[in-house]
């Protein structure tokens, strides 16, 4: 997802299909100008790339996550307690960043697909989503070209 206001991430980042690839690695990045609201995000999976945007599975099984939530003075992660959400409480001029390992054996059968969605945030931050396909694999002769 391209940088956006914290408050507008909302669930409108990318779906991605994880039926051929061991994991992914999902990087988000919040950079505060102010601090009124914390940025809680959660993964979503689901059998298609709109089921996993609507939301309506939360992945149940806990994930690893690290964090490193003063970007502009170290580059220094912390291993947070695994966990199936994580909530950025950020501090007013830092950067954060939050990484989530999705393995796909954690996945509910018949759900590839994941989308990273959020609530709350804050409309004077900005944040970004990269998603990095961990192992991928493809039984055809060229790799697709979308991801959702």
């Amino acid at each position: 997802h391209e940088p956006c206001a914290s408050n507008a991430l909302a669930d409108t980042s990318d779906a991605i299909c994880l039926r051929n690839a061991k994991g992914c690695l999902i990087i988000v990045h919040e950079d505060y100008a102010v601090d009124a609201n914390s940025l809680v995000l959660t993964v979503h999976e689901g059998a298609t790339a709109a089921e996993a945007a609507a939301g309506t599975y939360p992945v149940a099984a806990t994930f690893p996550i690290w964090t490193n939530l003063t970007c502009q003075t170290t580059d220094a992660f912390t291993r947070e307690t695994n966990a199936a959400t994580y909530t950025i409480n950020g501090v007013a001029g830092g950067n954060a960043i939050v990484c989530f390992y999705i393995d796909a054996s954690i996945l509910t059968a018949g759900r590839p697909w994941i989308q990273l969605g959020a609530a709350a945030g804050d409309a004077g931050n900005l944040v970004s989503v990269l998603y990095q396909l961990d192992g991928a694999r493809y039984q055809q002769a060229t790799p697709p070209t979308a991801i959702a």
